[in-house]
């Protein structure tokens, strides 16, 4: 049939009885690719498909619509413009099956062809008849027959100079198709390794959009009655475009979306005669295809052609194939970062709100999760104020990634805290740790390390609970790795006996905590490999504290395996006081949404600095600080604390919020348009240029926006 007939596919459907009732069920099918691949494997007797029909009725029936649409899932994939000729295979009473022809272009079911198919179909019922009587049973196989047909690809209407554009060696059958199928399972291959919606965008390009000769992919999902784009590669003005379209207004990707049917528009007119008003963005033809996946996703992918682009039957065929691959990988991965954004915001609310500020000793922390799609993790940090005016430092991981992780890591940090408040030695600490940990019935474990810091007499004491050492880096002696007792992890092994060690430091000594997330590397030693990453900074003073622990995490997370666990970092500078006597250290507190108190730090700030006689810096820091607080208390939405600290050579201004989104200047630019639609960030412009240095970092669940002015 498909030779002598010249159909693009041919299938044999077996009529099945079963307790769901009959349907119809591919046995054989002949053609090549793609044909055989979008060709549906069960029909539904009661449906609407033009096979169904053929069989409910016993005559022979034809179809030629120029898109056979159907809204079974089945077709989803057959959108192409294809006739179809259906023939019941009848054995004396008994409807055995359906012989079904499907031709592509459209438009060939001539009544001859017709009579020449039901010819066939008594041919082919008879021969399946005697089968059937003396096999005793007819029932299809687990897998239909796959018969491949390859014939040289015909010119399907489509323009000479088009022709040779086509895939693969034009005069060699089989060679196109399979040219294309080649890239429908690299692709599929691709998308099974893609963890997120970048690596899902990256082999979208590599493998619709360059094989097609696309000079620009877009994809877009539906959020709130507009189109979102989620990803692009080529043109970004056709990404202005789509962006924040209506749905409910007549555009290419908003029409292929409610339709749930593909759109091929092959040169500027026809894209001009569908959409007057459409906009070139440098487009001369364009596929516009439907991302249906499960429950409420929706979305379409746009492929830009440069010149006129005609797309055939077999090449819609496969790029359907491929949109319905990419619609079920989007799906996967924004649910993926959903969830992992979620256990991240959920993880950081058991984390520290804020980092305390004590006159001696600077403290700043990092925290970054593993990548998706690992689950919650156990790490923590945590500063806590002691007796004596004593400051403990602690950092610790819970194994695991789930929600049982996280759940104990709560438990465990908000038990170790209440521990040391009691005023404990930092092995008694543990000890007690060890024994909630005990009590908490759980079969997890966790490391620990416990430091307290007495800035008054400059010495530390160091406990271990399994957990790597900290870091020292000194002025004099550079980067050591104390010598403190390992002991066992917490939750091994109940009524343990802990043990300590103390050490006495030098003003500008740096105390780096850390998990093995940021040095989970194979050497197996993640105290030389933390040294090796702290040794990276040996560059960056120790008074920038902020840029040391950016530098480690930048660092840390451009290793392969730093994406496999949580990291943890806490860095606390022991500066002493240079000052001698003189309060280096102040601070004040501005309620949510007070913008008069933007007046109240402007008078702070010049009383902070006329007290240390340095009026001449008042004017600057005056706007500097009204800019940032300002910003924080419009676009932060939160209370705001502001700081100051006082250095032999600048003074150390700190706005702090509860909003971890980092802010970014607008530049002023020539344009007075341009300039006059700036909504904010222009502040932070003047920032840039009255400062020395400025920055903003995390701040325990928030972030800190900073600055340094010289004295």
């Amino acid at each position: 049939m498909t030779f002598e007939f010249g159909a693009y596919a041919g299938v044999v459907y077996l009529a099945v009885h079963d307790g769901d009732g009959t349907h119809l069920l591919s046995a054989a099918v002949g053609g090549a690719p793609p044909a055989v691949f979008t060709i549906p494997e069960v029909i539904s007797c009661d449906g609407p498909l033009v096979t169904a029909v053929a069989y409910r009725t016993g005559h022979t029936v034809a179809s030629d619509a120029a898109y056979a649409i159907s809204r079974e899932r089945a077709l989803r994939m057959m959108p192409y413009p294809y006739s179809v000729v259906a023939v019941p295979l009848i054995a004396g009473d008994e409807k055995l099956g359906v012989l079904t022809g499907i031709w592509v272009p459209p438009g060939q079911t001539c009544e001859r062809l017709r009579e020449r198919m039901t010819t066939l179909g008594k041919m082919l019922a008879s021969g399946l008849a005697d089968r059937y009587q003396s096999a005793c049973t007819m029932k299809p196989a687990e897998s239909p027959l796959i018969i491949p047909m390859f014939r040289s690809p015909g010119g399907e209407g489509i323009p000479a100079a088009e022709v040779q554009r086509r895939w693969g060696l034009p005069d060699i059958p089989g060679s196109a198709a399979l040219s294309q199928m080649y890239q429908v399972h690299k692709l599929s291959a691709a998308l099974n390794e893609a963890p997120g919606l970048l690596d899902v965008m990256r082999a979208a390009r590599e493998r619709i959009m360059l094989p097609f000769g696309a000079g620009a992919f877009v994809a877009a999902v539906a959020q709130e009655g507009r189109l979102r784009v989620v990803g692009h590669s080529g043109s970004a003005e056709l990404v202005r475009t789509i962006h924040g379209a209506p749905l409910d207004q007549s555009t290419p990707g908003a029409d292929v979306l409610c339709a749930g049917q593909p759109l091929f528009l092959p040169d500027r007119a026809a894209v001009l005669a569908a959409y007057p008003d459409a906009e070139s963005a440098g487009i001369q033809a364009c596929a516009v295809l439907p991302l249906v996946g499960s429950g409420s996703f929706r979305g379409c992918c746009l492929l830009g052609f440069e010149s006129a682009r005609w797309i055939g039957g077999e090449e819609q065929a496969v790029l359907l194939m491929m949109a319905a691959q990419l619609a079920v990988a989007m799906e996967r991965a924004q649910l993926n970062e959903s969830e992992h954004a979620l256990m991240e915001a959920l993880q950081k609310k058991l984390l520290p709100r804020s980092l305390p500020e004590l006159p001696e000793v600077v403290i700043t922390a990092r925290y970054l999760s593993a990548s998706a799609p690992l689950g919650m993790g156990g790490d923590w940090y945590d500063v806590i104020p002691l007796p004596g005016r004593q400051t403990g430092l602690v950092v610790g991981d819970v194994e695991g990634h789930n929600i049982d992780s996280a759940v104990i890591m709560g438990q465990l940090r908000s038990g170790l805290r209440a521990y040391a408040a009691e005023g404990h030695e930092p092995a008694d600490v543990l000890a007690r740790s060890n024994e909630l940990l005990a009590e908490l019935d759980t079969d997890l474990y966790a490391t620990c390390c416990f430091v307290r810091l007495d800035p008054e007499g400059g010495v530390v004491e160091i406990a271990l609970a399994g957990h790597p050492v900290p870091l020292l880096r000194c002025p004099e002696a550079g980067i050591i790795a104390p010598d403190a007792p390992p002991n066992l992890p917490l939750g091994v092994e109940s009524g343990y006996v802990y043990s300590s060690t103390e050490i006495t430091i030098r003003p500008e000594t740096l105390l780096m905590l850390y998990t093995d997330g940021i040095v989970n590397s194979p050497t197996g030693d993640p105290v030389a490999d933390a040294r090796s990453l702290l040794a990276s900074a040996d560059r960056v003073e120790a008074r920038s504290l902020h840029k040391i622990a950016d530098l480690l995490v930048t660092g840390a997370s451009k290793r392969p395996e730093r994406r496999l666990d949580d990291m943890a970092l806490l860095f606390a500078l022991y500066e002493g006081n240079p000052l001698g006597s003189v309060r280096r250290v102040d601070r004040m507190a501005i309620r949510r949404h007070d913008i008069q108190g933007v007046r109240s730090v402007r008078r702070f700030v010049r009383s902070y600095l006329l007290r240390r006689d340095l009026q001449r810096l008042a004017d600057d820091m005056e706007v500097m600080a009204s800019e940032i607080v300002t910003n924080a208390l419009i676009h932060a939405d939160s209370d705001v604390e502001v700081w100051l600290r006082e250095y032999p050579d600048r003074i150390h201004f700190e706005v702090r919020d509860t909003d971890a989104k980092p802010p970014v200047p607008t530049s002023i630019t020539d344009s007075e348009e341009a300039n006059a639609v700036a909504e904010h960030g222009r502040g932070l412009s003047i920032v840039e240029i009255l400062s020395s240095a400025w920055g903003n970092s995390p701040h325990g669940r928030g972030k800190t926006v900073w600055l340094d002015i010289p004295k």
